[in-house]
């Protein structure tokens, strides 16, 4: 019998990522007890379980109001501060339509966006591959930050200043762009070094 893998996430909201208990009765309840959990570092789940039953189990976790995506080289769901200074102070819909706009987009490489609502930067955004920083009304986007092995760096400054009517869709370029360019199994950190900030910058039109 096949198996087949999704990923389950609750919806970005002011805590951060938080599963309550009722979502992990919920999703041991769906997916049965022949499933296999996972804990990943990417604030998901990962569920494993009989290809026959996965549809019903997913729509029926969605009903329950969490998150489904798909898994492999993707776009992974945001990474999210805890947004302790309230939704609209440090930019919940900003994330949630960023979120809506990139997660499951295939790229090269599995891809992590990060996101924090202010300064502090708890949500880490600086060593995702894709960092948004929001300061006041506005928002930097930082790009090839990485955490593991020897070659661990933080992301470098692609733009600042950037309107909210705006994020999404520079992100989203800059995403496709890792598309149309980048080598297979490349990833992103190395992209970046590899094309080049400026070139990036540039052919997105962000230059000065």
């Amino acid at each position: 019998m096949n198996r087949v893998t999704f990923a389950v996430s609750p919806e970005i909201r002011v805590g951060g990522t938080v599963f309550s208990p009722k979502d992990m009765i919920a999703i041991g309840q769906i997916v049965g007890d022949d499933a296999q959990i996972e804990l990943t570092t990417f604030q998901q789940l990962i569920v494993e379980m009989n290809e026959e039953k996965s549809e019903e189990a997913k729509e029926a976790l969605r009903d329950k109001g969490l998150c489904v995506y798909e898994t492999g080289s993707v776009v992974k769901n945001l990474s999210v501060c805890t947004f302790c200074k309230g939704a609209e102070e440090e930019g919940l819909s900003a994330a949630k339509n960023l979120n809506d706009s990139i997660v499951g987009m295939s790229v090269p490489f599995t891809m992590r966006v990060g996101y924090t609502g202010c300064p502090n930067a708890c949500g880490e955004p600086l060593v995702k591959d894709i960092g948004i920083v929001k300061r006041k009304e506005t928002f930097e986007i930082y790009v090839g930050g990485q955490t593991k092995t020897m070659e661990a760096k933080t992301a470098e400054l692609l733009i600042d200043q950037v309107k909210e009517e705006d994020l999404s869709p520079i992100v989203k370029s800059v995403v496709a762009l890792y598309q149309e360019k980048g080598k297979k199994r490349e990833k992103f950190f190395k992209f970046v070094q590899r094309y080049g900030i400026e070139n990036i910058r540039k052919d997105l039109g962000l230059s000065s």
